[in-house]
Parts: C-alpha cells; structure tokens; sequence
C-alpha cells in the first residue's frame, strides 16, 4: 500500500508508475527497468513522495534529461513566486504559441467601477484576453471554486468598462486561468457553465491538448527550475530574459555568463537541454 499526498493508501499501480516514466519519454524498455527495480525496493506504508524519488533516481542514473523532465511538477512548483517568476514563465510560453504578450500591463486595464491588475495580457490578431496565473509550492492542492469566481467578476467588470468606453479599457475576449495544480470538480463546472468566456488550464485539466503539461510538452519548453539549478542563477538568467530551457540554448554565452555559470558549466547545461528538448 501506497501513502499518497492526502494520507490516503492505494495498492501500488504498476502500469501508472510505468506510463509516469514513458510520459518522461523514456522508452517502453528503460520504463519497465526503472519500475521493476522500484517495485522490488517498495515497502508497506510508503508515500507516492518517496516512491517517485526513487524513479528520478534510477532514471538519473541512465537518462538525466529524462529524469529532468520526470521531475516537472516539482520544478514548476519550485518557480518563485516574489519575483513572479511563474507568470513571466507562462507569459513567455503563450508566446510560442503565436501570441503577443504583455507581463503586468501599466497602466492597469481599466473597468467599469476600478481599474484591474492582471497577470498576463495576450493580443492575437484582434482578440485580447488575459491570464490569471495561480501558482503553488504544493502541486497536490486543487485549485478551487473561489478562483474562477473572482476572475469572472473581473471580467465582468473589464467588459462593462469598454462598452462605457473608459478610458484604458480593453475589448477583452476571455480571462483564462493557468495553474500548475488540479482543478475542484466545483471549479471547473462553474467554468464549464460560463461557456468560453471562462477558460481553465491546469494539470491534466482540460483533457484534449489544452492542459498545461501538454502546452508545455508539445513547445519542449520547461521551465529553467528542471535543471536542477539554484535560485538565485534561475533568478539572475530571468532578469537576462532567459525564461525556460529553449531560451538557454539559442542565447549568447556571453549573456548567459553573467549570471555567474562559467563557460564549462554552461556547455554542460547546453548539452543537457538538447537532449532534453530533442527527446521525442
């Protein structure tokens, strides 16, 4: 029996521990090796926690750019959230996905009755939306009710501000929200009863192509946190415009040194990001 995050105990399950690994594009073959070794070290009582420390080991051991990718979430998680770092990531990441993009539009947009901080504005074509970004240390946690709620009553109030024609109002389309977590089943009926004006991007949520593990998987663009770097290089590379992997490898060495990599480490890291970013 498995410990999971909220304390309950499940059976171990094989085949989702293997299909974790072939998630991580790790091969069928390199898959079943790493739980087969797992499955012979598990004991009664062990948390999903220690259990997928030992997958990252064993794949560390044979495939480190699969074992970085195995270990999104937790890299996601660990983005820092006083320097806004998520937002800027998932603002960089709409980028590659042909839209124009704003961090923390000034002057604030402006409503009906106030005017509206918002984390992301998006331009594409004649359509503008915003993001709400919700980042959490604990990638377990669900993302609830309350956060649709209020995203939608600032919408609400943006929309009204342009048809009163307020100065600095926008025409906005949608409000989306990006969070690295699980949505309440509450969360995403109420977004599912505002129809597309209230769009919800989660882990595995929705379930076609739209969810954040696959926007970021189908660009190979991962956050800079999955190589295993500390805070404050991950810090000094953002404030270069250096956001996720791709970034490191088509910018300058020159600018990358002045985060404080040397040379031969930035040589190690580019390899790195390569085989990753090159991993079908």
């Amino acid at each position: 029996m498995i410990i999971k995050a909220d304390g309950t105990k499940v059976p171990f399950d094989r085949e989702k521990a293997k299909r974790s690994c072939e998630n991580a594009s790790a091969s069928s073959s390199l898959a079943e090796e790493i739980i087969t070794i797992v499955e012979q070290n598990l004991r009664e009582g062990m948390t999903t926690s220690e259990m997928k420390k030992m997958i990252y080991s064993e794949l560390d051991k044979r495939e480190s750019h699969t074992a970085a990718i195995y270990n999104i979430r937790k890299a996601i998680a660990a983005l820092d959230p006083v320097t806004h770092q998520f937002e800027k990531y998932i603002c960089h990441l709409y980028q590659y996905y042909g839209y124009e993009t704003e961090w923390s539009p000034v002057p604030k947009p402006q409503g009906f009755c106030t005017d509206h901080e918002i984390d992301v504005l998006l331009r594409k074509g004649d359509e503008i939306s915003f993001v709400e970004c919700k980042h959490h240390f604990s990638y377990h946690r669900f993302t609830g009710l309350k956060v649709p709620m209020r995203v939608w009553a600032r919408l609400q109030d943006l929309k009204d501000g342009f048809e009163g024609k307020k100065e600095g109002s926008y025409n906005f389309k949608e409000a989306i929200i990006v969070t690295n977590t699980k949505f309440s089943a509450h969360a995403q009926q109420y977004a599912e009863c505002k129809n597309k004006n209230l769009e919800l991007v989660g882990w595995n949520y929705p379930d076609d192509n739209g969810c954040l593990n696959n926007l970021i998987e189908k660009k190979r663009a991962y956050p800079l946190t999955i190589l295993n770097l500390d805070a404050q290089t991950v810090l000094k590379l953002c404030e270069l415009g250096v956001h996720d992997i791709k970034d490191f490898v088509y910018v300058s060495p020159d600018i990358l040194t002045r985060s404080g990599l040397s040379r031969e480490k930035i040589g190690q890291l580019s390899e790195l990001v390569e085989n990753i970013v090159g991993k079908k």
